[in-house]
């Protein structure tokens, strides 16, 4: 019966185990993504949206700052220079004459090394709906635009450093009297083209009137009741835009692909949304 029993003891919290359910683990809330057209927000024109933000690949802090780390290796030199020279008679002079050689380079290395990182962590790269803006600085704050109108191609590069360290290069062709902007040491250069583009061609139909021509029904008869609701808010456009979007129509016109009484409508349109 002891046997029995004992026996039984062992059994039964292997019993348990199998019949009671088990927990089943509570679903955590994924972590939202941060809004970045609100945190760059001073940046933007109303109704802008942003779609892609990008640093530079940390290679380009080394490249920028490989002067002021020779310095501080210099320093470093110095001072063991001055661990080998006594401190007394003519040979104190010299170590002492090292010891602020030392301090000098160590200070300037380490200034220069520090502004070139935080010039670094604050450079920004932002795709939008309308432009591409390169914006930083750490004192002096700066942006740069290129409208994406004004993007006629873009040329992709990869280096052979690039490659092994997961970096690549934009060259952005423009319209503008700059010619070319030079995107270097970016990560994952190929997705950002691909986000430039769907951006680009986004913006080309919105401009151009293109995203209309695609959503109108094919005749009246397949054309649904639409339910009455409040106009969205219309968005603006800088003069740059406005000048390729009526050079664009007018070609359009001269091909006969729309009619003058179309190129006007269309150019009152945009003239209005300056």
């Amino acid at each position: 019966m002891t046997a029995d029993r004992e026996s039984a003891a062992c059994q039964y919290p292997l019993t348990r185990a199998m019949t009671e359910p088990a927990e089943t683990p509570v679903n955590q809330p994924a972590p939202s993504q941060p809004d970045e057209t609100a945190q760059y927000a001073s940046l933007l024109a109303s109704g802008e949206r942003v779609l892609a933000v990008r640093r530079r690949h940390w290679f380009t802090f080394i490249q920028a700052a490989r002067w002021f780390v020779l310095v501080l290796g210099a320093g470093l030199v110095v001072a063991l220079l001055r661990a080998q020279v006594g401190e007394g008679g003519v040979s104190g002079v010299l170590n002492d004459a090292l010891g602020w050689g030392f301090w000098i380079l160590f200070l300037i290395g380490v200034a220069g090394v520090g502004w070139y990182y935080l010039a670094w962590r604050r450079e920004r790269y932002l795709v939008t709906t309308r432009r591409v803006i390169e914006a930083g600085g750490v004192i002096n704050k700066y942006s740069r635009d290129t409208s994406l109108s004004m993007i006629t191609d873009m040329i992709v590069g990869h280096p052979w450093i690039g490659r092994i360290l997961g970096y690549g290069e934009i060259d952005l062709l423009t319209a503008s009297e700059t010619g070319t902007n030079k995107i270097r040491f970016l990560p994952d250069a190929d997705g950002f083209k691909k986000t430039l583009l769907d951006a680009k061609y986004e913006h080309e139909l919105d401009v151009g009137g293109g995203r209309v021509a695609e959503q109108a029904p094919a005749s009246p008869a397949q054309a649904a009741p639409v339910a009455p609701s409040s106009s969205p808010p219309v968005e603006r456009l800088s003069a740059e835009e406005v000048d390729a979007s009526v050079t664009r129509l007018a070609d359009m016109r001269d091909r006969g692909l729309i009619t003058a009484e179309e190129f006007e409508s269309k150019k009152k349109e945009l003239l209005e949304r300056l």
